[in-house]
């Protein structure tokens, strides 16, 4: 190899790494990397909350003999018992038959010969029992509780696979550069559309003719914590739709909610929506005007 030959392999050389040292420097200019790139890790979802009854025995459980004196009475399903305790809300379970239903326990205020527990006529028709026959029943503390439920499991993220390594291109002898065509003058370049103010009216009504209108109306909010009335509870579903009728004659919107959680099933006679504590308290006032001195407020 004589002395020109080794001048211009020498040359090349040095272009080719010029050239790659450009390149490299160029894409760290601009912000490329040149590792691939993973896909963002989806959110996993929130998890969500639903109230449910939850027995308390630790607040207040007892099994003893009950009766039912085979008189009607007023106040929808409840048990009377003698001890010193606020009105709960209960489960109360027949233990011979197994049925159950939930009511209100009260305080008894006197002792009567016989068992300790008293039913009303509601809670032993629901129960099953007969009247003037003592049976053993259980009574246990409700609480209204939320129950936290687990978010479901996040997406595994798909693995994306690794670059593969490429071989240095073999050196090829450097070409002449081309030399770029002359960029033509603004004045040249064709000139979008210009959109009037008509047509932008015309756009803008053809895109509202195509929304469709919502015709539902907006649901009321109300603030309060418990924006409802529960009037009465009965195990026949006639004498709750008898009750809902005479609100209504009065003035106050009722509805009746059946628990099927039991059986036979409670036919609850609940108030709409109340959504100032203003009107609250005059649908309250009205209710036991009409002798329904056991109605409470309610979620």
């Amino acid at each position: 190899m004589n002395i020109l030959q080794k001048h211009r392999f020498s040359i090349k050389a040095s272009l080719s790494a010029l050239a790659m040292a450009l390149a490299l420097s160029g894409c760290a200019k601009l912000g490329i990397s040149l590792e691939a790139s993973s896909p963002d890790t989806p959110v996993p979802a929130g998890g969500a909350s639903v109230e449910k009854d939850v027995e308390r025995p630790d607040v207040f459980s007892v099994s003893e003999k009950a009766l039912w004196d085979g008189r009607p009475s007023l106040g929808g399903v409840w048990v009377a018992y003698p001890v010193n305790i606020d009105p709960e809300r209960v489960i109360i379970r027949n233990i011979a038959n197994g049925k159950s239903v939930i009511g209100a326990l009260f305080r008894r205020e006197r002792e009567n010969p016989g068992p300790s527990i008293q039913l009303s006529s509601d809670a032993a028709s629901a129960l099953g029992v007969v009247a003037g026959t003592p049976v053993e029943i259980s009574i246990t503390v409700l609480r209204r509780e939320t129950i936290e439920i687990a978010p479901p499991p996040a997406p595994e993220a798909e693995t994306v696979p690794a670059p593969q390594t490429m071989d240095a291109p073999p050196r090829r002898a450097v070409m002449p550069m081309p030399i770029p065509a002359p960029t033509p003058s603004p004045a040249s370049a064709p000139s979008a559309p210009v959109t009037t103010g008509a047509g932008i009216a015309a756009i803008v009504e053809q895109t509202l003719a195509d929304v469709p209108l919502s015709t539902e109306p907006a649901k009321p909010v109300s603030r309060l914590r418990k924006p409802y009335i529960q009037v009465e509870s009965f195990a026949d579903e006639e004498r709750a739709q008898e009750v809902v009728t005479l609100l209504g004659e009065a003035g106050v919107e009722a509805e009746i909610r059946v628990d099927d959680s039991i059986e036979p099933p409670l036919y609850r006679v609940v108030t709409a929506l109340i959504i100032t504590r203003r009107e609250r308290t005059a649908q309250l006032r009205i209710i036991k005007g009409l002798g329904f001195t056991d109605a409470v407020f309610i979620r």
